[in-house]
C-alpha cells in the first residue's frame, strides 16, 4: 500500500471525528504517515504493512494527527470544548455544579483524548497476530 492510499484513507477517517483536512494539513499528514508506517513495521518485525493493518495505520495517524493539532492548542472540533469548564457557578440563590472525573464522569475532551489514545496505541492482539519473531 502506498502513502497515497494511506493518506486518502485518512482524510475521510479524520471527517468521521469532526475534522475537516485543508491542504495545509497535507505536509504534516505526509510525514504521520511515514512516522506511524515505521512504528507499525518496528512493532511487528515486517518490511511491509500486511494488508490486515491496512486501518490500523490509518487511525494511527489519524489519532497522532489529532492528538498533535489539541496539544498545539490548534484543534477547533464542533461540539466539543476543550476549554476547562468552570466548577460551580452561584448567582443569587442557584447552585450549579458540575460533575467531572472525579464524579466518575468524563468531560467530552476526556472522552476524545482517551479516543484518540486507543487509536494511536492499537491493541497487542491486533498487532500479535501479524508480529514476527525477531532473531
Amino acid at each position: 500500500m502506498s502513502a497515497v492510499e494511506v493518506y486518502e484513507a485518512v482524510v475521510p477517517r479524520l471527517a468521521m471525528l469532526g475534522y475537516s483536512a485543508t491542504e495545509a494539513d497535507k505536509p504534516a499528514l505526509e510525514y504521520l504517515i511515514a512516522k506511524c508506517r515505521v512504528e507499525l513495521l518496528t512493532n511487528i518485525n515486517h518490511k511491509e504493512v500486511p494488508e490486515g493493518l491496512f486501518y490500523v495505520l490509518v487511525d494511527m495517524v489519524a489519532g497522532s494527527f489529532l492528538h498533535e493539532k489539541l496539544a498545539a492548542g490548534g484543534l477547533e472540533i464542533e461540539g466539543l470544548d476543550f476549554d476547562q469548564p468552570a466548577k460551580s457557578i452561584t448567582q443569587g440563590d442557584i447552585k450549579v455544579d458540575f460533575a467531572g472525573a472525579s464524579d466518575g464522569v468524563g468531560s467530552a475532551e476526556v472522552r476524545f483524548r482517551s479516543q484518540l489514545d486507543a487509536m494511536m496505541h492499537p491493541p497487542e492482539s491486533v498487532l500479535g497476530a501479524f508480529r514476527r519473531l525477531r532473531w
